[in-house]
């Protein structure tokens, strides 16, 4: 082969690299935003200020109210709970010990 031909393939070569960087580069950009993306599927559901709206605008009753705020107050009951116990039985994340007040 004659020098021409070398610069040439040389040239290819470092295009064709650059072509790979920038390509895989655009894939782990595009799969890392994937993966930070909410899940389409997952609704947050009502809150409770969205039931005291409906209840004022007359879309649910007292009695509904009532039934759906239990029905919230015992499932965050539930959640906190699973969650304190997962965290070794402290409601702080910490060790049995109180936890300690900030120095001034």
């Amino acid at each position: 082969m004659n020098a021409g031909s070398n610069d040439a393939l040389f040239w290819i070569g470092i295009v064709a690299l650059l072509v790979l960087i920038v390509g895989g580069s655009g894939i782990v950009f595009w799969a890392r935003r994937a993966a930070k993306a909410p899940d389409p599927g997952a609704s947050p559901g009502f809150t409770l200020d969205d039931m005291r709206g409906m209840l004022e605008r007359g879309e649910m009753t007292r009695r509904e109210f009532d039934i759906a705020r239990d029905a919230m107050v015992q499932q965050t009951r539930q959640n906190a709970k699973k969650e304190r116990d997962q965290r070794g039985g402290t409601d702080w994340g910490g060790s049995d010990e109180s936890p300690r007040s900030p120095r001034r």
